[in-house]
């Protein structure tokens, strides 16, 4: 079983920031599993950036070799 260290949080940080995805990932350390929540920064967050953000997560995650669940309101996930 993978897990998803700080510097791949980092580097996923900043691909969001390279694409102009005013997001920040942030990782929770739990028993079993890695969760994460969602960030918005500022304006750029709410003026429908939401579905280019989650497509961006969810495939650098697949690159690793994960997948992402979300939780009902889509500012959590675990892999």
């Amino acid at each position: 079983m993978g897990y998803v260290s700080f510097n791949d949080v980092i580097e996923l940080n900043g691909i969001l920031k390279e694409k102009g995805l005013n997001f920040k990932i942030h990782l929770r350390d739990t028993c079993g599993r890695q969760s994460f929540w969602i960030e918005p920064l500022g304006n750029c967050a709410c003026e429908g950036k939401y579905d280019e953000m989650y497509g961006l997560v969810e495939a650098y995650f697949e690159r690793k070799g994960f997948s992402v669940e979300y939780d009902e309101q889509k500012m959590n996930f675990v892999v």
